[in-house]
């Protein structure tokens, strides 16, 4: 049942994702942390609560300064696996993250991590003729 849900729930993001507008704007208020990159790990997009709890400033992420793929250490490995596999059309869901808000924040900010994020769900963002445009990740407890 738990997979039926996580999969309703993917493919609910996605088709928010793929109609900007009104429905970008309830990607940016989820109360879960959201990052949509492109396939070199460069964010175009960060809901409110993933720019607040990493310390990333909104113009970074205009400005496609903010690329988590280069903060992959050996901790958070299986990341870079994940982000692979979305552009092989994959989804993976990946528990028991050490430091991973550490992927998104800025260098001179330490977050915290009591927040209890543990997980995270790594999908593709498919446009109408099926083409993988970006990688999506939400962070979850």
């Amino acid at each position: 049942m738990k997979v039926k849900i996580q999969d309703s729930l993917i493919k609910s993001m996605q088709l928010l994702i793929q109609n900007e507008g009104l429905h970008f704007q309830v990607i940016g208020n989820f109360p879960y942390p959201i990052a949509i990159f492109e396939r070199n790990g460069i964010l175009i997009m960060a809901n409110h609560i993933l720019l607040q709890r990493a310390n990333i400033k909104p113009d970074d992420v205009q400005a496609g300064k903010i690329n988590f793929l280069s903060r992959i250490t050996n901790e958070n490995s299986a990341v870079l696996e994940a982000v692979e596999d979305i552009f092989l059309g994959e989804t993976t869901l990946l528990k028991n993250l050490v430091e991973h808000l550490s992927m998104f924040v800025r260098d001179d900010f330490v977050p915290d991590y009591s927040d209890g994020y543990e997980s995270a769900v790594f999908f593709p963002v498919v446009e109408s003729n099926d083409h993988i445009s970006h990688g999506a990740v939400m962070l979850m407890k």
